[in-house]
């Protein structure tokens, strides 16, 4: 893995290892998804995330292909309630997921009910005990002490990232949150940043503040300038 300070090393190829590639948006069809598989595969992406509905679809698309599936739980607004939550993550497992992306219970963590939270998180991680856990916090809605207080209750859990946004807020990825993320969880966890990222330059500078996996769905367009950025430099 590319750490921060190692941006400019960077090729195509190690890029599109950061990147989960989502097809979230409330209208999508099948096609999308399945054409978001094929360029996952082309483009050789860590993950497809998806939707629980889409998640089987997904699973069978990329079997073999070592482009990760991931579900998602409690999208977007993570208020569903522990049993729920459990339901979806047990949907996403039994349908091939090897990824889930969790979002946090901001009533709770709005209202300091840290063990109402924490409980969902222990309790997730439990129903997927040896696959990859990602929280996400919804940042824009967090004071720095509550983003600050979720990444511990993330950590005393055993999360593998906390993550930034789900990307329906109004508002998304930060580098100060990364930063602030990243200072929180040091090496027991790792940071995603994703909401509203479809640049290079963006990408770039959440891997400088420590983000070692970006949600988007704009992963073709971020190769695509990427590559336009190196071509640049070169001429």
């Amino acid at each position: 893995m590319v750490m921060p300070h190692e941006v400019g090393v960077l090729t195509a190829e190690i890029l599109a290892r950061f990147i989960d590639h989502t097809v979230l948006a409330p209208d999508h069809a099948v096609a999308d998804v399945e054409q978001a598989c094929d360029d996952a595969v082309a483009c050789g992406f860590a993950a497809v995330t998806v939707s629980p509905y889409d998640v089987g679809r997904v699973a069978r698309r990329l079997a073999g292909t070592g482009v990760a599936t991931g579900g998602t739980v409690g999208i977007p607004f993570g208020h569903s309630g522990l049993r729920a939550k459990q339901t979806e993550a047990r949907t996403c497992i039994d349908a091939g997921a090897a990824e889930l992306d969790m979002v946090l219970n901001l009533v709770a963590m709005k209202s300091g009910a840290y063990t109402d939270a924490y409980d969902e998180i222990a309790a997730i991680r439990q129903e997927a005990e040896g696959l990859v856990l990602k929280v996400i916090l919804e940042c824009c809605y967090l004071t720095d002490d509550e983003k600050v207080q979720a990444c511990r209750l993330c950590l005393d859990a055993g999360v593998d990232f906390v993550k930034t946004s789900t990307g329906f807020g109004p508002g998304g990825a930060t580098a100060h949150d990364v930063a602030l993320m990243k200072r929180t969880v040091g090496d027991r966890a790792r940071v995603k940043a994703a909401g509203g990222i479809r640049t290079f330059r963006q990408v770039a500078e959440m891997i400088e503040a420590g983000a070692e996996r970006i949600g988007s769905s704009a992963g073709v367009g971020i190769l695509r300038d990427f590559r336009l950025c190196q071509q640049r430099k070169v001429n």
